[in-house]
């Protein structure tokens, strides 16, 4: 029925508003869901930890690296990192190796994901064309271009195709060459955990198959590009990414530490809540769909999940019995932390900021502080796990090394650092200094110098 007065809209019409309100960013549906069902699980097979482990010995020196959200910045700075990995050389079980080799995972968020997903899939590749391929590229500009190309307007018109949609179709002919995690998998290099936000539960959701497991689904089918666009798909600007829950439609048995976790809701609440939440994601009614944003809502340092993994797993000991491996002699975390601290203009003014200045402010407050608790919850916990392991009498050694902007000693390079936009587009000078400051920052830290001299003969 119709109102007196109120002019009707035929249904083309109101197709044509609909995919206007999407070209001009003020709302549209929420990505369909791409995934596909998994009807067995064989726990020896797809993306996991353990297998990632076997293919990919840990030895001496346990390696994982986290690199932070940030656009394009992140992502230069991560790169920067890595090259310096690339040219520092160490002794590992009597070999001389490069520190780079030695990486066994590599756990990331929005910007970093874009380094961290290159180099599992491709290794050394990373060094020859990552620059001209992501960095030195004009996404923001790409993405616009492919937005105003005519034969998007048609799919656009539709509810089964957006702007998430253009970004991983984008992603995937700029970046990652249509690589799903089965080539991921095949490229035996170190675990990559892409992180993103699940908004209808409020917790991190890692692209490893574990967590599809929970699903019923099948991530060796699922593209990498889409992995990552979840992972940096900033809310409102880019609507959610959908995996539909086809739980209880395959042979997924829980583990054995979830019922005992499940029990330990006054006595060990964190190890609790993480259990819980696994446990929710086996009720595909109560939950039938997930909705991924970007992954440094829920955690933009990317650390928490191999942290949550020790938690959930019964200890440091336990998770190392699940991995199949020893102590290694060197535990080692390098945290790429590309978070900026802008000066605020409105500082400077008597009267108050408006809505943007507003919300940017209370972000970036949140972020900070939660990073900030992040670092000092990593540090206590590997204190404790060197405390708890030993190789034979010989303990285990702790390293967290994290490269952040308060380590920039320079006051010109700390405000050009605070200045650089999270975007996906950088001019070649910003890049090539990002760059620069990433490798500086993690050579001249006195923790790795501690840790190269360390694994010198």
């Amino acid at each position: 029925m119709t109102t007196a007065g109120t002019p009707t809209m035929s249904p083309k019409l109101r197709a044509a508003a609909a995919s206007t309100f999407c070209l001009l960013g003020l709302g549209c549906a929420a990505t369909q869901a791409s995934n596909l069902p998994l009807d067995h699980i064989d726990l020896g097979a797809g993306y996991r930890p353990e297998s990632q482990n076997e293919r990919h010995d840990v030895g001496d020196i346990a390696l994982l690296m986290s690199f932070s959200g940030g656009g394009t910045r992140a992502a230069a700075v991560a790169y920067g990192v890595m090259q310096e990995l690339r040219d520092t050389p160490v002794t590992s079980r009597g070999k001389s190796e490069r520190l780079l080799d030695e990486i066994d995972v590599i756990t990331s968020v929005s910007g970093g994901s874009f380094t961290a997903a290159y180099y599992g899939l491709h290794g050394d590749r990373l060094f020859d064309d990552f620059e001209d391929r992501f960095l030195r590229l004009d996404v923001s500009n790409g993405l616009l271009l492919r937005l105003l190309m005519p034969q998007n307007w048609l799919r656009l018109l539709t509810p089964f195709y957006n702007r998430s949609n253009l970004a991983i179709d984008y992603y995937d002919d700029k970046i990652f060459d249509g690589a799903t995690y089965a080539d991921m998998e095949k490229a035996n290099g170190p675990l990559v955990q892409i992180n993103s936000t699940n908004i209808s539960a409020g917790t991190r959701f890692t692209f490893i198959q574990p967590n599809f497991d929970l699903i019923c689904s099948d991530l060796s089918k699922v593209r990498v590009a889409e992995a990552v666009t979840a992972s940096s798909a900033v809310p409102v600007v880019f609507p959610t990414i959908i995996l539909e829950n086809y739980a209880g439609r395959c042979s997924y048995e829980e583990p054995e530490w979830l019922e005992e976790a499940l029990e330990m809701r006054k006595t060990r609440p964190r190890r609790y809540h993480i259990a819980s939440t696994m446990r929710s994601y086996t009720d595909s009614d109560e939950h039938p769909y997930l909705h991924l944003v970007d992954g440094g809502i829920s955690d933009n340092l990317g650390v928490r999940g191999p942290l949550d993994s020790v938690i959930v797993g019964g200890g440091i000991w336990d998770r190392l019995k699940q991995l199949g491996t020893e102590p290694p002699r060197h535990l080692v975390f390098i945290v790429v932390n590309s978070a900026t601290e802008p000066a605020r203009p409105f500082r400077l003014r008597p009267k108050p900021p408006g809505i943007g200045e507003l919300l940017s402010s209370i972000t970036d407050t949140q972020l900070h502080r939660y990073n900030y608790e992040t670092m000092e919850l990593l540090d206590e916990n590997m204190q404790r796990w060197a405390a708890s392991l030993d190789r034979h009498g010989d303990p285990v050694q702790v390293h967290l090394i994290e490269i952040a902007e308060h380590q920039i000693d320079d006051p010109g390079d700390r405000k050009f650092f605070n200045n650089v936009p999270t975007s996906l587009s950088l001019d070649d000078e910003t890049v090539d200094r990002l760059i620069e400051i990433g490798r500086r920052l993690l050579r001249e830290s006195p923790d790795f110098k501690n840790l190269v001299s360390r694994l010198q003969p």
